[in-house]
């Protein structure tokens, strides 16, 4: 149905950040009792995508960050409970004991999880045919486009996928976004694993840290994290 691996993380990272990544298998069936703990929300939800593939990413993430949870919370997989705050983030509804975050492209999926403070992460899948320069002006600033322009041209997109996996893995962490858009968060160019701002920080991101991690190749990924722990 699909694996999961605990994955090593970067230097600088909190220890109390658990990363996992969930390889698919997509010649599995969602009747197989491997998805019985998905909720009836969670198996409605699945069936509505029209490619079976989606569905299997959507259900086996799901399930893989069930189980995991209930592992920390001492509880069945099924008897987890998941609902949606007002910004549409899932988050538990029984408990404020962990934070977690997922993200899901191509053949791989990440599930990221603290019980101190929030996460976000995001992986995407390089295409060669992906037009990185339609969506620049909703994902770039102008610095960062004219860094990107003056690389190689093969090059280029690898590093519009940087930046937008950096982008989406802090947006997530805040649970509101940002309201100015992607545009407003340059990172590039970049020097080192660590996320860095390049510009003016807005107010919802002075807390947020980032690192860009190891991704299977074709593959672009990045967690990011709250400096500022929960209060209990």
């Amino acid at each position: 149905m699909y694996s999961i691996e605990s994955l090593a993380l970067p230097h600088g990272v909190p220890p109390d950040i658990s990363l996992w990544r969930v390889d698919f298998a997509f010649d599995a069936s969602l009747d197989n009792n491997a998805f019985a703990s998905l909720s009836d929300e969670e198996r409605a939800r699945a069936q509505c995508f029209r490619r079976h593939e989606d569905a299997l990413r959507f259900a086996s993430v799901r399930v893989a960050l069930r189980e995991q949870l209930a592992r920390h919370l001492g509880i069945a997989a099924n008897a987890v409970r998941l609902t949606l705050d007002t910004n549409r983030r899932p988050h538990l509804a029984d408990s404020d004991a962990y934070d977690f975050n997922i993200s899901h492209a191509g053949a791989h999926g990440l599930i990221a999880m603290s019980p101190r403070r929030r996460v976000g992460v995001d992986i995407e899948q390089y295409s060669e045919k992906f037009d990185w320069r339609s969506i620049a002006s909703l994902t770039l600033d102008a610095g960062e486009a004219a860094w990107i322009e003056r690389l190689e041209v093969t090059q280029q997109r690898a590093a519009f996928y940087e930046a937008w996996v950096a982008k989406e893995a802090l947006v997530k962490t805040t649970g509101v976004g940002i309201t100015l858009g992607l545009q407003h968060l340059p990172v590039l160019p970049r020097d080192s694993v660590e996320v860095t701002l390049r510009n003016a920080i807005p107010d919802e991101m002075r807390e947020i840290a980032a690192r860009w991690i190891a991704a299977p190749e074709g593959y672009f990924a990045c967690l990011a994290w709250s400096a500022k722990t929960f209060t209990r």
